[in-house]
């Protein structure tokens, strides 16, 4: 099925998983680290998402509306204007997901990552105000493999967690990317940081993970990419790697 890719130019190392979200079946795996677990980084939003709606601290699409002020993470010049649920994940804005944290609470944070069994579940960094420190989700002590990231959208999809239906409507309004060929519809959420090496050196992590759906079938998958200098632009190359699926 996947014969015949076309060249695609890349600099570092791949992972990628593609299962059947119906059946379970591994549809295409490569990759040596698809069990390792790295930080989520900004695909955490899934997750965030879905407590935050569980929860009431966001609402809609729209609402609520939280404003930048002076301090707050301005790496991306899309974040330094108000934000709603909508622009915080298309753009991942660092800032409203801090906010959207602190306003949820590390214990009830932590009582959802049970509940997903979302990676090591390890919040021990904490969380942390807008401004130049990191949660524990960006390249610290939160961390999952993209095995595990394949099988938390699998759940999310089939209604597996214990949380409104609410929250997973809406989460998945968030998570809209396009329409693909054939009726396809792609989701996903990507992410980018930084992961330790045994010899003391760093890489850029980039992730993309999500699913593609057609009426009542659905494939999850969980892209990642390694590279020393600069962080990969996933979702091209996901979609080429789709593209015989979704014909």
């Amino acid at each position: 099925m996947f014969f015949g890719l076309s060249p695609f130019y890349l600099v570092g190392e791949e992972n990628f998983i593609l299962i059947h979200g119906n059946t379970s079946a591994t549809i295409l795996e490569f990759g040596p680290n698809l069990s390792e677990r790295v930080t989520p980084a900004c695909s955490f939003n899934i997750a965030l998402s879905l407590m935050a709606y569980d929860a009431g601290v966001l609402k809609d699409e729209k609402t609520p509306i939280l404003e930048f002020q002076e301090g707050y993470d301005d790496q991306s010049d899309a974040w330094k204007t108000s934000q709603t649920p909508q622009s915080w994940m298309t753009r991942s804005c660092v800032w409203y997901s801090k906010l959207t944290a602190l306003k949820l609470g590390l214990e009830a944070i932590q009582q959802y990552l049970t509940l997903f069994e979302y990676g090591n579940q390890d919040m021990s960094a904490g969380l942390a105000n807008p401004g130049p420190m990191k949660p524990a989700w960006v390249s610290s002590s939160l961390k999952i493999s993209p095995k595990e990231q394949v099988e938390f959208i699998q759940k999310m999809i089939h209604g597996k967690f214990p949380i409104s239906t609410n929250a997973i409507h809406m989460t998945k309004a968030l998570l809209f990317k396009e329409e693909l060929s054939g009726g396809w519809k792609l989701y996903g959420k990507t992410g980018g940081g930084t992961t330790d090496q045994q010899d003391g050196s760093h890489l850029k992590v980039t992730w993309f993970v999500g699913w593609i759906e057609n009426g009542n079938t659905f494939f999850p998958f969980a892209y990642q990419m390694r590279e020393i200098d600069f962080y990969h632009q996933p979702i091209p190359r996901v979609k080429q790697l789709l593209k015989h699926l979704v014909q």
